[in-house]
């Protein structure tokens, strides 16, 4: 390799790296505009200029697709995505909420058919041709962490093995680290519930099936399964964990003391439940 290679070389590196205090402060619980400023500079730090970065309930109904999202992409295109409501094709948000892999813009779009590959055509026309998805996760949260190339940035040879791609896997316990200080506060969680909806929220974080929890709560099987179904609805959640996880993570409930697995149910005083979000007595 002659001199100015090698010199060309260590600038790129030099470039496309990111120190550890720089990435700690990601992890810091700082503001939010301050930590989108931290957040900016890292990826720049890497050569990513154009970036998106969501993380929030597996599945919501909000009518604004990127509320909650932290983006530089081109605002034609972020208006292009929510006119014509892009979101219910997305390929991206699909494997992203049900894999861990990443995915890589370029060979996705290549084998791309129908619905998907009109999507892929509308993102190349905004200048989002080549990039790459890295999905994220945080308890019942789901995510990515996106990055666009910029043209000759990154060849499709290089793929992972690039240093900017392999730094940027690094980028993501510090984000994630970092995201979960804003998340609570950000995620609109209903507080309509109903004590005995309450109740069974309760002992079912504790664990308990709907049968343990009838016998605790004495009343029938079927009612339990009905208030947990109300619950679930009201806390946007899928099924019976994930609303126990949203409930906890919005501080609805208190996760109970562990409790021996040989006590008999009947012997569990109902009214010590905490129904409120204080801690028990």
């Amino acid at each position: 390799m002659d001199k100015h290679n090698a010199s060309a070389s260590i600038h790129t590196q030099a470039k496309g790296s990111a120190p550890l205090a720089t990435l700690m402060s990601l992890a810091k619980h700082t503001n939010r505009c301050d930590w989108q400023r931290s957040l900016k500079k890292v990826l720049r730090q890497l050569g990513f200029d154009r970036y998106l970065i969501s993380l929030g309930p597996a599945h919501h109904n909000d009518e604004n697709p990127l509320k909650g999202v932290i983006t530089s992409f081109p605002k034609p295109w972020l208006e292009h995505y929510c006119n014509y409501g892009l979101v219910e094709i997305d390929p991206i948000l699909r494997h992203c909420r049900h894999e861990l892999i990443p995915i890589f813009w370029a060979a996705e779009s290549r084998g791309a058919r129908g619905r998907s590959r009109h999507f892929w055509e509308q993102r190349e026309k905004h200048g989002l041709r080549s990039g790459l998805s890295i999905p994220l996760r945080y308890e019942i949260f789901r995510g990515t962490l996106s990055v666009a190339f910029d043209n000759g940035q990154i060849t499709e040879q290089e793929d992972i093995s690039n240093t900017r791609i392999s730094q940027l896997f690094m980028v993501v316990p510090y984000l994630l680290a970092g995201m979960r200080h804003h998340l609570h506060t950000a995620m609109p969680v209903r507080h309509d519930l109903t004590p005995k909806e309450m109740e069974c929220m309760y002992w079912a974080c504790a664990g308990k099936t709907s049968w343990e929890i009838s016998h605790i709560l004495t009343c029938s099987e079927r009612t339990i399964d009905f208030h947990l179904l109300n619950a679930r609805h009201k806390l946007g959640s899928v099924n019976r964990q994930q609303a126990v996880g949203t409930a906890t993570a919005s501080g609805l409930i208190t996760p109970p003391s562990v409790v021996p697995c040989n006590s008999h149910p009947a012997l569990y005083d109902s009214s010590r439940v905490d129904c409120s979000s204080k801690k028990q007595n």
